[in-house]
């Protein structure tokens, strides 16, 4: 992301500067967090008038697409709907382990007045073009009663899953079947997401910028565009809240530019979604919504837990992550935790790979390693496989590791056993560890 930030205010500067800022090479940055904290969200289109070559080619990656209306819902997804596993629709997940996404009957008082008694399942019905209709069925499979809606989608690369809200005062509810990839393979399928969550109380941070936790707990009906300053990763997911920087933009100490802050700082910014594990902050959340860039990720979330030599179901025996979106522990496992994530990958530039490459793939590779470590695309997947070669389960990781550590056979690897803590902890609870963190 700093290449492009740097690009972003040149343009607007009028200057031409010519910088390449990573993390851990070269000077140290400021690392101070500016006062951006104690400003407010104002949203991604109040970026464009200055930054508008970033922001065209920013919409171009995944992360806006972290969240969005019906209307960005992906294409292949609704073609496919007839192919979901019930033939009545796409069940709204109020129970797990339910077939019909509700465990016996319930009932429902919805927005409009509308009280319904006894429903045996909610289920999401695709009318053709972008349009939804959510029918509540008896425990006989007669609709009760239907009602127009607009589901969102969560995800865009490795899966699309589907929220709702219908209205009944609890916030918006997953879809039972999500459209993601094959274990193993890549091609998109239906597959049982079987999550009975309100999305609003525990995912929505990490999709959104800004998200509102008082309004939404005012009134949970509210549609997700009123929650949050973007729906998707916007600008202020990584830069702060924007408020002050609009009324002064030539004050640096407005916004917060990533590239001024320290190594570890950086890293710890994308570590506000990059994590999986436990709100310090929030009883119950697994997302982050109080993190501001420049802050201590572990000061607002706890990691998922590790059990060196046995395996839990999101880390493998040996720390590396058994799970997407865990690249913060992997990093400081492995042997690249000196860099920062923006060393090898540009927030703004979407690339071939859907990776968010500074360069090509193998150009990123060589332009610490030379040609000869990495010749083409297969060894690079090779080294970043956490799945290659492990035959039992609680060694297999993730298949897209970010600990770059093998062992002997070539396997990917988290820490040498050697290098185990004594008990159940990641390395950075020991209190010798430190964080190259300012003090404030």
């Amino acid at each position: 992301m700093k290449r492009l930030v740097f690009a972003a205010w040149a343009a607007f500067l009028g200057a031409v500067v010519t910088l390449t800022l990573i993390g851990g090479l070269g000077e140290a940055p400021d690392s101070e967090r500016p006062d951006a904290a104690q400003a407010s969200f104002i949203g991604t289109e109040n970026c464009v008038a200055c930054h508008t070559a970033v922001h065209a080619a920013y919409r171009d990656t995944y992360h806006p697409m972290k969240l969005g209306p019906a209307t960005e819902i992906d294409q292949e997804l609704l073609e496919r709907w007839e192919d979901l596993p019930d033939p009545r629709g796409n069940p709204v997940v109020f129970d797990e382990d339910e077939p019909s996404g509700i465990d016996g009957l319930r009932d429902l008082e919805l927005d409009d007045g509308t009280r319904l008694q006894a429903i045996a399942g909610v289920y999401l019905v695709h009318e053709g073009g972008r349009r939804f209709t959510a029918r509540f069925l008896d425990a006989d499979d007669s609709v009760e009663h239907e009602r127009p809606v607009s589901p969102y989608h969560v995800g865009a690369k490795y899966r699309q899953a589907l929220t709702v809200n219908l209205g009944e005062g609890a916030g918006s509810r997953l879809l039972k079947y999500q459209y993601s990839f094959d274990d193993g393979a890549y091609q998109h399928t239906w597959r049982d997401r079987n999550q009975a969550r309100i999305y609003e109380e525990n995912c929505i941070g990490c999709h959104v910028s800004g998200f509102d936790l008082d309004a939404f707990e005012a009134d949970r009906n509210q549609p997700l565009e009123d929650l949050a300053a973007d729906l998707g990763v916007g600008c202020e997911s990584c830069h702060g809240p924007g408020s002050k920087h609009v009324t002064a933009p030539r004050d640096p100490d407005l916004i917060v530019n990533p590239a001024r802050l320290s190594t570890d700082q950086q890293v710890h910014s994308c570590a506000q979604c990059h994590i999986r594990g436990a709100s310090r902050v929030h009883a119950g959340r697994q997302d982050n919504i109080d993190f501001s860039p420049g802050d201590n990720i572990l000061d607002h979330f706890e990691p998922v837990p590790v059990a060196w030599g046995e395996g839990t179901p999101r880390v493998a025996a040996d720390g590396k992550a058994a799970a997407s979106r865990q690249q913060f522990m992997d990093h400081y496992l492995g042997t690249k935790a000196s860099m920062t994530c923006t060393d090898c990958h540009a927030m703004h530039e979407p690339d071939s790979h859907a990776a968010l490459l500074r360069d090509d793939m193998l150009e990123s590779c060589a332009r610490c390693h030379g040609d000869s470590d990495y010749p083409d695309l297969a060894t690079v997947r090779e080294v970043m496989d956490g799945q290659r070669g492990w035959e039992d389960p609680a060694w297999r990781g993730w298949r897209l590791q970010h600990t770059f550590r093998l062992d002997d056979d070539r396997r990917v690897i988290g820490l040498p056993e050697e290098r185990w803590p004594e008990h159940d902890n990641w390395p950075w609870a020991d209190p010798d560890w430190q964080w190259d963190m300012p003090n404030r």
